[in-house]
């Protein structure tokens, strides 16, 4: 069943590594089809058909963990250091070909191969050790650790019930029986594990760019509001202050129209990349709409919010975008800011509309400049005050020409 089992696992793999390329994942796939070929000609030899001798044997097996041990590093640390491992194994191979000359297939030999396979798994594991961040990959890690331990302790403890370690008590059938057993559970419990871990890698990638906008590297208006909802439930946290700044990209279809979609695109990508710099310490940034974004703000009051505002107006309003044109050179783009803070018991869709109309009356006060939602106040009141003045200057006018 063995043989068949580890190529369950490769095709496993191989259909992760089409969902989704990865060199580690097609490592593994790998390991786990010449694991099936180490099987296979050991199951051959136990039947008396030698394919070929036990030095090349072991050297599949060998193979297999190096293979295994390699696409965990590769995934884990995004390299391999093949030269080491090719010097392990060749180390390896070295000792037993010289107990299997020196000695014949008895324990010597045995114990060289399987303590030789636990040395290039150990390695694996020593270059993992501190790359394992989630749950799913500490369980790898110790079921690694387990199928490493049993390569040293396995043969030691046949040859313990076996009566010790001499020609007489070596049983080959009862040695291979126990090794097709162990390391075919053991291949079994791994296996699953690590299709658990890939997979829910894909889950967490696909879920990651479901929220997140292509183009600007920000959260897209779900993954904002998503965001945003236990930040709202929890209450803004110890000061309880929320805030929101909405920015709007000036005259941007007017850019898009002059220069082109790929103009576009840059400066959107670029505005983008300025947010992202901002979004940090209980803030995060997100594309909202075609040119707008929007940042929230965790326990920073109206000012504070201001200030960051301000900051990142700034910094746009002196960045300069070339649209590759060396003729033409880089242009100068502005954004406008409208900033609101939460009212107590108000959800997300309440607060953004605020400092939407903040927002709007930075638009109207002629663009590249910051309105807050007190300053939406004082304008409806400086408008209502310099209506009444009207008012006056009319009635007076009209008693004095009387």
């Amino acid at each position: 069943m063995n043989p068949l089992i580890f190529l369950l696992f490769a095709a496993g793999f191989f259909c992760i590594h089409a969902i989704r390329p990865s060199r580690a994942v097609l490592l593994l796939a790998l390991s786990y089809v010449v694991g099936a070929a180490a099987f296979i000609v050991d199951i051959f030899a136990q039947a008396g058909l030698h394919l070929i001798g036990s030095i090349p044997i072991t050297a599949i097996y060998a193979g297999t963990a190096m293979l295994f041990s390699a696409a965990l590093t590769l995934h884990y640390r995004g390299h391999a250091p093949w030269r080491l491992f090719g010097s392990v194994l060749a180390a390896h191979m070295a000792v037993y070909s010289w107990c299997y000359l020196t000695f014949g297939y008895g324990w010597g030999s045995s114990l060289a191969a399987n303590f030789g396979c636990g040395v290039i798994f150990g390695l694996g594991l020593f270059l993992i050790r501190k790359h394992m961040p989630r749950k799913i990959d500490k369980a790898v890690f110790w079921l690694c650790a387990v199928g490493a331990f049993q390569c040293f302790a396995r043969p030691l403890l046949v040859a313990y019930f076996s009566g010790g370690m001499t020609a007489e008590t070596f049983d080959l059938p009862v040695f291979l029986m126990v090794l097709q057993f162990v390391v075919g559970a053991c291949a079994v419990v791994l296996g699953m594990t690590l299709l658990v871990a890939f997979s829910s890698e894909i889950v967490s990638d696909l879920e990651q760019r479901s929220a997140t906008d292509r183009l600007s590297g920000l959260l897209n208006r779900r993954g904002f509001e998503e965001a945003a909802e236990p930040i709202f439930e929890a209450g803004g946290g110890k000061d309880g202050f929320i805030t929101v700044i909405l920015v709007d990209i000036d005259h941007f279809k007017r850019l898009n129209d002059a220069k082109g979609h790929a103009f576009g695109d840059m400066v959107i990508a670029e505005m983008g990349a300025l947010l992202g710099q901002y979004a940090d310490y209980g803030r995060f940034a997100g594309r909202i709409g075609g040119e707008e974004f929007a940042m929230l703000l965790v326990g920073e009051p109206l000012d504070a919010a201001r200030d960051v505002a301000e900051a990142i107006r700034r910094d746009f309003a002196a960045l300069r975008v070339d649209n590759g044109d060396a003729d033409a050179g880089a242009y100068r783009v502005t954004a406008s800011f409208g900033v609101a803070m939460r009212q107590p018991g108000e959800a997300l869709r309440e607060l953004m509309t605020r400092a939407d109309e903040a927002l709007y009356l930075a638009k109207a006060k002629g663009r590249n400049q910051i309105a807050c939602e007190t300053d939406i106040m004082v304008h409806k009141l400086r408008t209502v005050s310099d209506g009444a003045s009207a008012e006056r200057r009319k009635f007076r006018d009209a008693a004095l020409s009387a």
